[in-house]
């Protein structure tokens, strides 16, 4: 059980902070709270461990057109810390995501006849599903992947939806509705086609969204939702009766290139896995409230570093290689100079990379 976020706050040190702004201070105060939370959940590198442990994240996107979108959320993940990830893609979009990386595990199925018993052979071995890089809105996919989320939905699967997976289910919300651990990503203008859809109202989009009306979507869908809507400042919500919104505003940058959501999802799949594998004793919110958080945060940081150093020119892989150096100085335990720890717990040197 986890603590309501009134609770949350409450706790912080009266001494914190300057008291003429309690609110900035109460902010301030939350973010170094859910920092220490994410790195509770962070799992330690041994020698005992075996490959696919610390995560085995699949994607489910990749189309004739996009190509670059799974592939940037396959490779946060990986950068994140994901041991595998599968991407399960159309044929077309096979070719051009495997000459990207070979890191990830290409399936080029998801436009085929029988592409449902090929996913299928897979899914127990995968912990979190991601729904949305790339997926494009072809009818025949998204007969696919509505039986694919039914399927996830009886595995009980945690599943993230976003991007194209939101327009999904945004022509059809009985998809979704109680599903039993799900974590969904919209934009202002995806937030506006699921309060139409779901709560059948017109809301125009906005950089910041009414957290009212973002928490009245959440109940709407279910009590094991999470919604992590994205804008000028992030803001997360779940369907629980009587608990509170969390925000990350930490500033990133006015650069909005294409690609920057897919880093956050592919993040948020890894950091999701690490909290169901930790346990709520090890985090002040659930799972999936911390893992949203953990991404947001992760996400802004990358985009604030690349900014830094190629301004209007930034793309989203000049923030992937921001993400090692922000997750190090954001969630790592402190480095020293020893290459292995008693407790099993790999130290990197200042000098590795």
């Amino acid at each position: 059980m986890f603590l309501p976020l009134a609770s949350f706050i409450s706790r912080t040190p009266k001494k914190f902070g300057n008291p003429k702004r309690p609110v900035m201070s109460a902010q301030i105060s939350l973010d170094e709270r859910m920092l220490k939370s994410v790195r509770r959940i962070v799992p330690s590198l041994s020698t005992t461990k075996y490959k696919g442990q610390d995560g085995r994240i699949a994607i489910v996107g990749g189309s004739t057109e996009y190509t670059g979108a799974p592939f940037f959320a396959g490779m946060s993940a990986f950068r994140t810390g994901a041991d595998l990830v599968h991407i399960f893609c159309t044929k077309d979009a096979g070719g051009p995501i495997k000459s990207f990386s070979p890191d990830p595990i290409v399936h080029p199925i998801l436009d085929h006849h029988d592409a449902i018993r090929q996913i299928k052979l897979w899914l127990d071995r995968l912990h979190v599903i991601l729904i949305g890089p790339g997926l494009g809105r072809d009818e025949k996919i998204f007969k696919t992947v509505s039986e694919l989320i039914g399927i996830c939905r009886d595995l009980k699967k945690p599943l993230i939806i976003d991007a194209d997976g939101l327009y999904l289910i945004s022509q059809k919300p009985e998809l979704v509705k109680d599903y039993p651990g799900l974590i969904l990503t919209p934009n202002a203008m995806e937030f506006s086609r699921l309060m139409k859809a779901f709560l059948d109202r017109t809301v125009q989009p906005v950089p910041v969204v009414k957290i009212s009306e973002l928490k009245h979507l959440a109940d709407s869908i279910g009590k094991n939702v999470v919604i992590l809507n994205k804008g000028a400042k992030d803001t997360i919500v779940d369907g629980h009766k009587g608990t509170e919104a969390l925000c990350c505003a930490i500033s990133g940058s006015g650069r909005r290139c294409g690609g920057q959501g897919d880093l956050l999802a592919g993040a948020l799949a890894v950091f999701w896995w690490w909290g169901i594998t930790a346990g709520p004793s090890e985090m002040a919110l659930s799972a999936p409230m911390t893992a949203a958080y953990a991404a947001s945060r992760l996400t802004r940081e990358c985009n604030a570093a690349a900014f830094k150093e190629k301004g209007r020119s930034m793309l989203t892989t000049d923030m992937i290689e921001h993400i090692q150096p922000v997750f190090n100085r954001l969630f790592e335990p402190p480095i020293n100079n020893k290459s292995l720890s008693l407790s099993g717990r790999i130290r990197m040197k200042s000098s590795d990379t």
